[in-house]
């Protein structure tokens, strides 16, 4: 390792920073965790790693979609063992069937998952295996793994998997470049990481509440595609199927008590959206076949109806189509597509007033709580905005979706101090320094008195991580 890196972990791991403003955590490596990568410092990486998703537009912000992937994912958490840190599960638009856990509990959920899985314990089989990738530390163990097997530094090869999950051909050429091809017990050893996360994968289902056999159901299926070598079915190059492996999860999955899959709405109006909005279908096309199908399931039908019809600007058929779901009471996905349509119209009080009552019985749910801030904004009560979303920042602080109705609150209110603040984070949430820094100094030129000495500080602060950052991707 070279020196000047290595004084450089040492001088992290013995001074970590950790700043409580806006819940910014500078990175540090650290020395041995298992081996070499402790738990702060894994946790710490996470936040790296997201900062580079945001930049990188990999993120997706659609508040309902969100809201119920960190639903199933937290599900499965508060049974989940060895949890050392705060998960955090986020949609990206690719449309392959594949989901990536990095270090911290960084959890990435392709649109793809929901395209091509059949019910929710299918979906949520693979979300189980991805926590145990990180619960059991696979990934930290396998970059100390090549560490001591190379010449190679902790950074370079975890600075290879960022850019494998944010730009795959990039980051696969890095990784190739960086580590050479794989030895036979680097397989080996992936090998039994993915047998260990199926096993503890499927407990944790059963455990959760979902059918332990969504995962065996799941894997007879991309067992059938494991020869396909269409790239939607990414997540069979990430976990390689074989017969044994799909016969043992199956075997452990019998051997516990009896389970029905899942009959939560919420999974197939999650489905309807992705096939609607992220995967590039021929909506006519699709609407052709709902129209003209009974196989296919109640709620997918009539949300995938509403969502084609909205996307084609006819609300009184997007209305007709949700009437056909009143059975569901005070859906997010409901309520957040009847939002759109009032907010278009106009009709600001209808979309708030259904919006408001949510919002006092699930203060913490982001559906609710962006769209309720969205409606507000568009009928310019700023004031009641920006209250809502700085509560909801104490609670998500690396929402970037909220950053920026928060930021277009104080704008649209004239106040250029908070707005310039606020927009200042909203970069750094993207890992763009110098925007972040030219707000802060946009802010310092209109704040006064204690407001200023707020804006020295973050300066300072947000310098501090991009010094981080820079001298960790130096020495790449």
């Amino acid at each position: 390792m070279k020196k000047k890196l290595l004084v450089f972990l040492m001088m992290l791991f013995l001074c970590p920073i950790s700043f409580s403003s806006q819940n910014i955590v500078i990175p540090d490596l650290g020395p041995a965790g298992v081996r070499g990568l402790s738990i702060a410092a894994e946790k710490n990486f996470g936040e790296y790693f997201f900062r580079k998703a945001n930049g990188a537009g990999l993120v997706s912000y659609d508040p309902v979609l969100n809201e119920y992937i960190n639903s199933v994912g937290n599900r499965l958490i508060l049974h989940a063992n060895n949890v050392y840190f705060p998960f955090h599960f986020y949609l990206s638009e690719d449309p392959s069937l594949n989901a990536s856990a990095f270090l911290g509990g960084v959890v990435q959920v392709n649109a793809g998952l929901f395209h091509y899985t059949s019910t929710e314990d299918e979906f949520a089989s693979v979300i189980a295996h991805e926590i145990c990738h990180v619960t059991q530390r696979h990934i930290a163990r396998m970059i100390e793994d090549q560490a001591e097997k190379s010449s190679l530094s902790v950074a370079s090869i975890i600075g290879s998997i960022v850019l494998g999950i944010i730009n795959p051909n990039v980051g696969m050429a890095a990784l190739s470049s960086t580590t050479g091809l794989m030895q036979q017990s680097n397989i080996n050893f992936t090998r039994d990481n993915e047998y260990e996360a199926d096993r503890l994968g499927i407990d944790l289902l059963y455990n959760s509440g979902f059918n332990p056999m969504g995962m065996a159901d799941l894997f007879r299926v991309l067992l059938s595609k494991q020869g396909n070598v269409s790239s939607v079915y990414a997540m069979l190059i990430d976990h390689p199927l074989s017969d044994i492996r799909v016969a043992e999860a199956y075997n452990r999955a019998k051997q516990l008590p009896k389970r029905e899959n899942s009959k939560n709405p919420n999974y197939m109006f999650a489905k309807a959206r992705v096939d609607v909005r992220y995967m590039n279908l021929n909506l006519e096309t699709l609407k052709n076949k709902l129209m003209h199908t009974q196989k296919v399931n109640h709620y997918y039908k009539y949300y995938a109806l509403a969502l084609i019809a909205y996307e084609n600007k006819d609300n009184a058929s997007a209305l007709k189509y949700l009437s056909m779901l009143d059975s569901i009471k005070d859906n997010d996905f409901i309520l957040d597509l009847k939002t759109d349509i009032e907010i278009s119209q106009k009709n600001y009080k209808a979309a708030i007033e259904p919006l408001e009552r949510m919002y006092k019985i699930k203060p913490n749910d982001s559906s609710i709580t962006l769209n309720l801030a969205n409606a507000l904004i568009e009928s310019k009560d700023y004031k009641k905005a920006i209250k809502i979303l700085k509560n909801f920042q104490n609670t998500y602080p690396k929402n970037l979706l909220a950053s920026e109705l928060i930021a277009k609150s104080y704008y649209l209110s004239k106040d250029k101090c908070n707005a310039h603040q606020s927009q200042a984070y909203s970069y750094l949430l993207r890992g763009d320094f110098n925007k972040a820094n030219r707000f802060l100094n946009n802010a310092l030129h209109v704040c006064n008195g204690t407001s200023r000495e707020i804006v020295r500080a973050k300066l300072k602060k947000y310098n501090d991580i991009k010094l981080f950052d820079r001298m960790f991707e130096q020495n790449i």
